[in-house]
């Protein structure tokens, strides 16, 4: 297993305690989330997460279209969770940052209509 593999998988498990702390059942989710650490591991694949690798893995194995779904669902809320970690410095962007004075204007006009 490589140490990519062992830090994704690390991470999974962390996440699925979290899962399961805030009352989810979590199963089926943590089996994709397994299945996609051994996968990451066989293929030898490197940090860091892709969006490629979980695209290659989503069909990796047989399933109806519906759950396949469900598994890039899974592996999406995963790689948000995981984004928590990613040391690299985020690009500001003002999309991302509302305008105060845009923000001030929608809360309160909407009381003095």
């Amino acid at each position: 297993m490589t140490a990519f593999a062992q830090f994704l998988g690390e991470k999974a498990e962390r996440y699925i305690e979290l899962r399961h702390s805030l009352g989810y059942a979590f199963s089926k989710q943590a089996g994709t989330l397994r299945a996609f650490v051994r996968y990451v591991g066989r293929a030898q694949l490197d940090a860091p997460a892709t969006r490629t690798m979980a695209l290659d893995f989503v069909p990796s194995f047989s399933g109806a279209v519906n759950s396949r779904a469900i598994r890039h669902g899974v592996l999406r809320r995963f790689y948000e969770y995981l984004a928590v970690y990613d040391a690299g410095p985020r690009a500001w962007s003002a999309e991302l940052s509302p305008d105060p004075e845009r923000f001030r204007l929608r809360v309160f006009s909407t009381r003095l209509s």
